[in-house]
């Protein structure tokens, strides 16, 4: 698979606003229905004040101030409602309904109901630190986002690098039981030696940037180009801009030292994502300011699913002495996007000829793909469940637009497409994959007894031979039918006008009443079928081929009419037949094949006619090989082979014959007219 570097998006503080609380500020309480109680735990933001009430009343008139996460102990249905003034005075309320019930922990095993109890019930509150993990018991699933029932199963886990304490909801079901619980994510332990921060010894402090206090009274200064002063008192300066302070000492000399120390304006901040979770926080510039590590970065990382906006409120100093904090608003994002969505031209995974192929994706994601080579199969036959495609080892990026795979013209072919999404944090989703078959000249027909139309497919077979044909007719190349049942074909003549192979499988087809079948200015092939008749009215023959091309193998073609009744007739046309059985029964005129101006072969078949007056074969000016073949007659007058004009020639042939012996014009092979005949002499004949 194709590895994809990520290159950092790095986002300006200006870019966010922190100030504004809104509802994504409201880690817990959630709306749902929990099994433990909640906790009150609100994101940083610079709203002067906020209250909050779990009674349903006015939060502003009779509600708490909120300084820090609270247990909220109600039990049943619960409104919190949280009232917030902004710095400039708009009043914002928040409401949200929840209600807690008593968990069903009976059914549960031993080690999911202690879990339960210790860690959920018990507390709300779930305390975490970096570089440590913490697991669920077997049948726990958890996820960071209401929308998304819980998926996740793994243990959590942070690297020991992240630097960054904060709350993060989640939310937990044991598969009877479901939590709403909050993570306080700590930091890895660090030392307590100060020693990272490189110290200077100032004559002055700094309090939240703009609060300055000079504080060695040994000294006058100045601040810029203000006058020299010894003004002591804490006074505001606008860090918005750099400032140059100057000191010496208060014994006024020509030769006193002047200090100097430039005070450079508040830094501005920016975190790029790394990729994975993971998160950088930036000071920006070639300042003295730095975080508490003594470093200008410091790291955060996410679990696994989880996605969220921060705001980390971060100490910073300069030079060791602490300035005050800076509030640096952060994405932390480690969930993968959904899976991509195959769409194919016909809402099918079964084409003719090329599918076109579109992929849905998740907003802003990037989708990759990739087709697998070809997997050829079996003709009449699914590509086998357990077929492995390979997946390819490049995946191009996905442009929008059709994506087109085109057959592998006269095979049955399969390919399987793989598809990944991946958002612009880097977060990649499982593989989607899809099997198409792609099939332009192989058609399936079977039983249509109560399912509905198909489209020729192996999954979705036709469902009459009415179906098939008409599909035969329509294609630009020679096709393929394979019977997957016995099939009954209703009345009606059906001509087969293109090329095509009919593969039985054994199967049957079956005309009804007054069906057949008729084969014009086309080659077909016809291979382990039956072609039944069994009743008929009229004398309408079963099979007719005109200036056509007919091979039958292994075949068995019989009829049963009611009077007069002849299998197949062809004329002008090419007719072969190997291994095949012909069988004509009727009450009158019994004939199983008559062919003119034609070159027939036949060989290894087997034609039974019964009747009053029965004729195995009759060919009119026909070029004719028979060899191998068995005839038997049964009836008052029994012919054979009648032959007139043309040519003929036997090697090997049987007559049976079953005959009253009253008519002198029983035999086996009758000529009239001027036709040329070999092989007589090899016919084994009894019964005439």
């Amino acid at each position: 698979m194709k590895k994809l570097s990520l290159s950092l998006f790095i986002f300006s503080f200006a870019l966010f606003s922190a100030s504004a609380f809104s509802e994504k500020d409201i880690i817990s309480p959630s709306a749902g229905t929990w099994c433990n109680q909640q906790a009150l735990v609100l994101a940083p933001s610079d709203a002067s004040e906020v209250y909050y009430s779990f009674t349903g009343c006015d939060p502003f008139e009779s509600g708490f101030a909120y300084d820090g996460p609270v247990l909220l102990e109600e039990k049943g249905d619960v409104c919190v409602r949280i009232g917030v003034v902004e710095t400039d005075g708009t009043k914002k309320e928040f409401e949200v309904k929840y209600t807690v019930m008593a968990a069903a922990l009976s059914s549960l095993e031993t080690d999911a109901r202690t879990f339960a109890e210790n860690n959920l019930i018990k507390s709300p509150l779930i305390t975490y630190k970096s570089g440590t993990e913490f697991s669920f018991p077997n049948g726990f699933r958890y996820s960071f986002h209401k929308d998304r029932n819980p998926f996740i199963s793994q243990k959590l886990k942070l690297d020991d690098e992240n630097s960054i304490e904060r709350f993060t909801g989640i939310f937990i079901t044991d598969g009877i039981n479901n939590y709403h619980s909050v993570i306080r994510i700590l930091p890895a332990e660090v030392s307590s030696d100060e020693s990272v921060l490189r110290k200077k010894e100032l004559p002055f402090i700094i309090r939240d940037w703009n609060n300055f206090v000079f504080t060695d009274k040994k000294y006058i200064y100045q601040i810029d180009y203000e006058m020299w002063n010894s003004d002591y008192n804490e006074r505001i300066i606008d860090r918005s801009v750099a400032h140059t302070v100057q000191w010496q000492s208060v014994d006024f000399s020509a030769n006193n030292k002047v200090c100097e120390y430039t005070l450079p304006p508040v830094p501005e901040t920016a975190f790029a994502s790394l990729g994975e979770g993971k998160v950088v926080l930036e000071i920006i510039g070639k300042n003295e300011f730095t975080f508490a590590n003594g470093l200008k970065t410091l790291n955060a990382a996410s679990f696994y699913g989880e996605e969220a906006e921060c705001v980390y409120d971060a100490p910073v100093y300069m030079d060791g002495i602490l300035c005050g904090k800076i509030k640096i608003p952060f994405v932390i994002d480690y969930l993968p996007p959904d899976e991509p969505v195959f769409t194919a031209s016909g809402n099918s995974n079964f084409s003719r000829n090329t599918v076109a192929l579109k992929i849905a994706r998740e907003v802003g994601a990037e989708v990759f793909y990739a087709v697998s080579k070809p997997v050829y199969y079996e003709e009449g036959r699914n590509v086998p469940s357990d077929t492995e495609f390979a997946v390819p080892e490049e995946f191009s990026e996905y442009k929008g637009g059709d994506i087109v795979i085109k057959s592998a013209r006269g095979k049955s072919s399969a390919y399987k497409v793989f598809a990944y999404a991946m958002d612009k944090y880097g977060n990649k989703s499982s593989v989607a994959e899809q099997k198409y078959i792609i099939d332009e000249f192989n058609f399936y027909l079977g039983s249509g007894s109560g399912r509905a139309k198909g489209d020729g497919s192996f999954m979705k077979p036709f469902t009459s031979f009415e179906q098939a044909v008409k599909e035969i007719n329509s294609s630009d190349g020679e096709t393929r039918l394979h019977l997957l049942s016995d099939v009954e074909v209703s009345d009606g003549n059906y001509t087969i006008t293109k090329d095509c192979i009919i593969y039985g499988n054994g199967f049957k087809l079956i005309f009804k009443g007054d069906s057949s079948l008729s084969i014009e200015n086309a080659v077909v092939q016809i291979k382990d079928c039956s072609l039944e008749k069994r009743s008929s009215l009229s004398s309408l023959c079963l099979m007719e081929v005109k200036d056509g091309n007919l091979l039958l193998n292994n075949c068995e073609v019989s009829a049963f009419y009611n009077e007069d009744g002849k299998l197949m007739e062809a004329i002008n046309s090419d007719i072969t037949a190997v291994d095949c059985g012909f069988t004509m029964q009727v009450n009158r005129i019994s004939m199983c094949a008559e062919f003119s101006g034609s070159t027939v072969n036949v060989k290894g078949c087997r034609f039974t006619s019964i009747g009053q007056t029965v004729s195995a074969v009759k060919v009119r000016n026909c070029s004719s090989v028979f060899e191998g073949n068995t005839f038997t007659l049964i009836g008052s007058i029994c012919k054979g082979v009648d032959i007139a004009g043309g040519n003929a020639s036997f090697n090997a042939d049987v007559f049976k014959g079953e005959s009253d012996g009253k008519y002198k014009n029983s035999g086996t092979v009758f000529r009239n007219g001027s036709c040329k005949v070999t092989g007589l002499e090899t016919i084994f004949a009894t019964g005439f």
